[in-house]
């Protein structure tokens, strides 16, 4: 009876030191690796995002000036050459399930508005449309910073060749171009070329690329340009927008495919 009181005694005792210093033992174990896993990471994750900052890219918005709206294509071309007749530009362009008739585009809305009233003046009707450039988002290192906003100053510029030939185009279709101010567009789109940058970032890389590429066509056309503004021919406001629409269909539509690949 002794020996079994003194080996239940020994249980009970060691039962004790097991809930008294084993169990808490364990659950501090158990906390350290459940906060190592889980806590550390979310607050790496906060550190990064405070190291990168984000910035939008636009496409470049247009001022369509619609000359009329159909729902097939043989339609819309057969009113283009009716135009064409008549010896007004236009051209036909696909939007969403209808087929525009295009007068003209203008990156100001004034330029457009009064490009619609002119076409009025001889007896063309005509609305003005916003066609709206896609964005994409870029984040950044902020140590990137600096390079960052030289990528922005030159998005700026390539912008403001777009901006130019807008306003040269409006003076076109009511006037004579100057010489020096063909020679104006033509020093942006030098600048532009020569200034040459290097970029960490691929994405941003990718998109200069782009950029010189759409304006070293644009330098070729230039070239028509100043010969019909020289022979006053009568074609440089349809040459000028030619260049346009093609310049900026091709930088948007390049921003929309770069926002496909990142869905």
């Amino acid at each position: 009876m002794v020996r079994v009181d003194k080996e239940m005694k020994n249980e009970r005792m060691l039962e004790v030191l097991i809930v008294v210093l084993i169990i808490p033992l364990v659950s501090l174990l158990a906390g350290y690796f459940i906060s190592k896993d889980i806590v550390e990471p979310n607050i790496s994750k906060t550190n990064d995002s405070d190291n990168f900052e984000e910035m939008v890219v636009k496409g470049i918005d247009l001022f369509e000036v619609v000359l009329g709206s159909y729902s097939d294509f043989e339609t819309a071309k057969y009113q283009d050459d009716l135009m064409k007749m008549k010896g007004v530009y236009s051209f036909v362009s696909k939007d969403s399930d209808k087929y525009l008739l295009i007068g003209g585009i203008f990156l100001d809305r004034e330029q457009a508005a009064l490009f619609s009233s002119s076409l009025k003046s001889q007896g063309i009707s005509s609305e003005v449309y916003v066609k709206k450039g896609p964005s994409i988002k870029i984040a950044y290192d902020k140590k990137l910073t600096s390079e960052m906003d030289v990528f922005t100053s030159k998005l700026q510029d390539f912008q403001q060749i777009f901006d130019y030939m807008s306003a040269l185009s409006y003076k076109a279709f009511n006037d004579k171009l100057e010489k020096q101010e063909l020679e104006q567009l033509k020093r942006k789109v030098d600048s532009f070329k020569n200034s040459r940058e290097d970029f960490g970032k691929k994405e941003v890389t990718i998109l200069i690329q782009k950029t010189i590429e759409i304006v070293d066509k644009i330098t070729n056309d230039i070239k028509k340009i100043e010969i019909s503004a020289a022979l006053e021919d009568g074609n440089t406001f349809s040459l000028l927008q030619e260049s346009l629409w093609q310049s900026c269909e091709e930088y948007n539509t390049f921003l929309k495919t770069i926002v496909m690949q990142n869905q």
